[in-house]
């Protein structure tokens, strides 16, 4: 019994390190022939997605608001790139009409998580983080799916919301995801119509360049506050992504698939 509690102990102490699962690759042709343009494209979870739908054979634009970093970024996965502002609506919306042009798929994957204290946020804080998840993600959606109509493009709008939408909501980053999910519902109600299909994706904690963590040069996944006791690996939200805006993901409508290893779906508060 002593041995037994003693065992149990060290398990708890000792800190295991977990690495990532192995991840089948995807290795297709499923969006030949198709464009796409993706917010957020420059870093994380976008800048992962970017990188499978070139592997998949699409033709890809990555936006963002830092020009150098874009053209970095863009020079690694060989594409093109966009400078979008999401805080700038008049601009966002020349940019796109008159340089843009027409896409097969739009994957909103720009977003601000703000540093918010409870009772202590500001309204410049709130409208960051509003512009930026909510408001700059609905015109995009607005600019982007009229061209669609006007070309008769059968496309995919494919939105990134987050597991902290099933969170209560007391700061403007988990108020502005569920109103992504409220967004997502919307556009995919007025949009299928026209057999423009809108989604969305919702991680959870995932191993981003703000969260992850290197041991021993490989990348450290340990997040004990999930119930799956790990983070998420940005290849795993990127092929949930392709499935989404491929053909294989027609007759998904206005739904919100959530990877996050239960964090916010069987456990709201982590």
């Amino acid at each position: 019994m002593l041995n037994s509690f003693k065992s149990y102990i060290k398990r708890k102490i000792v800190r295991k390190k977990i690495v990532p699962i192995v991840i089948k690759d995807i290795e297709s042709n499923l969006l030949v022939g198709k464009k796409a343009f993706i917010t957020g494209g420059s870093s994380g979870i976008g800048f992962a997605i970017a990188k499978k739908f070139i592997a998949s054979g699409c033709e890809v634009i990555i936006g963002g608001s830092d020009e150098s970093k874009l053209k970095k970024c863009a020079e690694e996965l060989n594409c093109k790139f966009l400078t979008a502002d999401l805080n700038d609506i008049p601009n966002l919306k020349e940019q796109i009409i008159n340089h843009l042009g027409v896409v097969d798929i739009l994957v909103n994957s720009a977003g601000y998580h703000g540093v918010e204290k409870f009772g202590e946020i500001t309204p410049y804080e709130w409208d960051k983080v509003m512009n930026i998840n909510l408001r700059g993600m609905y015109f995009i959606c607005q600019f982007v799916s009229k061209v669609m109509i006007k070309h008769g493009t059968k496309g995919h709008i494919l939105n990134v919301s987050s597991a902290s939408a099933l969170k209560p909501g007391w700061t403007p980053y988990e108020i502005s995801k569920r109103a992504v999910n409220g967004l997502t519902l919307g556009f995919a109600d007025k949009l299928i119509r026209y057999g423009i299909v809108v989604n969305g994706i919702a991680p959870g904690p995932t191993a981003t360049p703000m969260l992850g963590k290197v041991v021993d040069g490989d990348l450290d996944l340990e997040w004990n506050a999930n119930p799956s006791g790990r983070m998420s690996t940005v290849e795993e939200i990127a092929n949930l992504a392709l499935f989404m805006v491929s053909d294989l993901g027609n007759g998904i409508v206005g739904d919100t698939f959530f990877l996050t290893g239960g964090s916010g779906t069987i456990c709201i508060d982590k």
